[in-house]
């Protein structure tokens, strides 16, 4: 019989030949989507052949087409199309893998932003290098790396979409990691929007810290800090409240007199 290696780049390979690929940039596959295209590969076939290289006797590594190539499995079959290539470096295999993922927009804002990552430290690339070979711009992909300096707990929830990558820079303006999820929370709890998690980075930078004697350590109370976050999130700036022995006082940053205006009206119920 003839085997994939005699049809000059082309096969019908098993699918159990194959493995993915360790340098894939992606990570999570939809299973309604791979399930829809399961369907369609049950009754059209695979369309698109996958790209791989040869990994030893009978085994192939997956190039391009992962998302295919479960779903042919999904769908039953014994075989799935494939155009051959000569074995790969684990960079080239990464920078295929990313270029047609970023040109399908396959890939979540974090795992783009690690592909980049892995870009940059395994080859030694520049921003703008890495730029010019997925065919981006510069700030573009400067603008996915600053994910990675993101808290981990931010970082998940910007991968499960709960978050967008525009928030995700935004709370890098938040002066600690504390700040960063605290604030990352709620925005995901209450739907806070871009332009209203500026808004807050803004107030918290240009209101003045406590000021203490060297040592001293300020411990408050666990109810006036709920209280403090459930205000910030009804106004959509920081809020501290500083209670007294008689009374006390509720402190609203404003960063700009747009803001100072915008919180007014909110405390005035629109009036």
């Amino acid at each position: 019989p003839e085997t994939p290696r005699a049809r000059a780049g082309f096969a019908e390979i098993p699918v159990e030949q194959l493995h993915p690929n360790p340098h894939q940039p992606r990570h999570r596959f939809d299973e309604r989507a791979l399930e829809e295209l399961s369907e369609s590969i049950r009754r059209h076939g695979v369309l698109q052949p996958l790209l791989v290289s040869e990994d030893g006797p009978d085994r192939y590594l997956l190039i391009i087409g992962e998302r295919r190539w479960r779903a042919a499995k999904m769908a039953g079959l014994a075989t799935i199309p494939a155009t051959i290539r000569e074995r790969l470096t684990d960079n080239e295999q990464l920078e295929m893998a990313l270029v047609e993922n970023l040109q399908r927009r396959d890939l979540t804002p974090l795992e783009e932003a690690r592909a980049f990552d892995h870009l940059r430290t395994s080859l030694g690339l520049l921003q703008a290098e890495i730029a010019e070979r997925v065919a981006m711009d510069r700030s573009t992909v400067a603008n996915s790396l600053r994910l990675l300096k993101l808290p981990t707990e931010v970082q998940e929830l910007v991968e499960q979409g709960d978050l967008s990558a525009g928030h995700g820079r935004t709370l890098l303006a938040f002066d600690s990691d504390d700040a960063r999820c605290e604030w990352a929370r709620r925005a995901a709890a209450t739907g806070l929007s871009v332009r209203e998690l500026e808004r807050a980075a803004a107030a918290a930078r240009d209101r003045p810290g406590p000021t203490r004697k060297a040592g001293a350590r300020a411990v408050k109370d666990p109810n006036l800090s709920a209280a403090e976050g459930k205000l910030a999130l009804r106004l959509g700036a920081p809020v501290e409240i500083q209670a007294r022995r008689r009374g006390g006082r509720i402190v609203i940053s404003c960063s700009n007199q747009e803001e100072l205006v915008r919180v007014f009206d909110l405390l005035m119920g629109g009036e």
